[in-house]
């Protein structure tokens, strides 16, 4: 129950965010109080047992669906939702593409600047998962020395690139050289090969 409200908090949604399943045991929300939602219609599924929730989607009709994991939503995990918010703040928009809630899951993410954030690999699958999308976003890897991808997702100037690099070469094994080659790569582009002095 704690976990609930953090979304509709976070993503300044307010009482504007309505839950069908569990809509019964939650106080009335706008969409009910102003009569587009028929709160009569909607569910009042708790606990963890996913047998009514099965039983339902039988009856509109599903056959088949993903196996309930019974863990955390991402909606209610409040890292989660500080990097939702993050995005649609940046973009000055709520429209998104499912790219883009896919990688809210993945990597470290950071924002140097208001023009740009890095979502950086944590470990060798996230570098693999997040190579599916430098087709689309500039990436920085370094080269010299073994270490994280980096995607660069907004407009990002040549001087936030070279941080970016310097933040990617911090998180590399060569943290504590001198140097650190990098390649930054435009998206499905070749890589300009650069030192950088990695960020302390």
């Amino acid at each position: 129950k704690q976990t609930m409200p953090v979304i509709a908090r976070e993503s300044g949604a307010t009482d504007r965010l309505l839950r069908p399943l569990c809509a019964r045991h939650l106080p009335e929300t706008l969409p009910e109080r102003e009569g587009w939602v028929d709160r009569d219609k909607l569910f009042g599924f708790s606990g963890r047992d996913r047998k009514p929730q099965i039983a339902l989607a039988r009856r509109l009709g599903f056959e088949d669906w993903a196996q309930p994991a019974g863990g955390c939503c991402f909606l209610t995990d409040a890292t989660y939702s500080r990097k939702l918010t993050d995005l649609w703040r940046a973009r000055g928009s709520r429209e998104y593409e499912l790219d883009d809630i896919m990688l809210l899951k993945v990597g470290r993410h950071l924002r140097p600047a208001s023009n740009f954030k890095l979502i950086i690999g944590r470990e060798e699958g996230e570098n693999e998962y997040l190579a599916g999308y430098q087709y689309r976003m500039t990436s920085i890897e370094p080269v010299s020395h073994l270490g994280p991808l980096c995607l660069v997702d907004g407009t990002p100037t040549a001087d936030d690139l070279t941080l970016a690099a310097r933040i990617v070469a911090r998180y590399s094994q060569g943290r504590e050289a001198p140097a650190v080659t990098v390649a930054i790569a435009p998206p499905g582009g070749a890589g300009d090969v650069i030192q950088v002095v990695p960020l302390p």
